[in-house]
């Protein structure tokens, strides 16, 4: 019986120690210094850039495959701009940040699969085919931009705090991704950005695109 209640121990303290991690390490949020610039969008997330893309709508094909995903999530922004993908691990930080002062126009949560997020599946580096939550917002001075959480294969809890016509300051938390997942942040014609694939963000701090 003493294997078993020493096993009995060890699982406790595994249990514990997870537990701690799931509270103190994985639902941080460590203060962070915004800007506060409404010329320059901050990273709305901790990780890796894994992908910087331009996109025009005259060149995409709305039904066929990736192409028509970029389409549906790019026009309601503009019809044309860039699309930003941030890859996060179990590691960082993950609650997201509003990359600019303004409001929440609309919100629309989308079931789907939950693959691995970290596999590069198409050069925008997105998982179109995961659960997903699109927040389009506008910034104070008329600037329209979107951005999407993602699940992963960890991930599978989507947070939204945020509801429509709800105004946001740059850096404010706006939802939680719980585990490995992405963010995609869609910007249109004329926001130029900062960041290049590999750099590695900071949520609410690291600025990734100027006006």
């Amino acid at each position: 019986m003493k294997w078993l209640q020493r096993a009995c121990y060890t699982a406790g303290i595994v249990c514990l120690l997870l537990i701690a991690f799931y509270r103190f390490w994985f639902l941080r949020q460590p203060q962070r210094s915004i800007p506060n610039n409404p010329t320059v969008f901050v990273a709305p997330a901790n990780g890796k850039v894994v992908s910087v893309k331009t996109w025009n709508s005259e060149s995409l094909i709305e039904t066929k495959g990736d192409n028509g995903a970029i389409n549906v999530w790019t026009k309601d922004v503009d019809t044309a701009g860039t699309i930003i993908s941030i890859q996060m691990t179990p590691l960082n930080v993950h609650y997201q940040r509003a990359p600019q002062s303004g409001k929440l126009l609309a919100e629309k949560y989308t079931e789907g699969d939950f693959n691995n997020a970290i596999v590069m599946s198409n050069d925008y580096g997105i998982r179109f085919e995961n659960e997903h939550n699109e927040m389009l917002f506008e910034t104070e001075t008329g600037v329209k931009y979107k951005v999407i959480q993602i699940a992963g294969f960890v991930a599978r809890r989507i947070e939204d705090y945020l509801t429509p016509q709800q105004s946001v300051k740059q850096g404010d938390v706006i939802g939680l991704i719980k585990l490995g997942s992405q963010v995609t942040i869609i910007l249109p014609y004329g926001i130029q950005p900062v960041v290049k694939v590999g750099d590695v963000t900071i949520d609410g701090e690291t600025v990734i695109a100027t006006e």
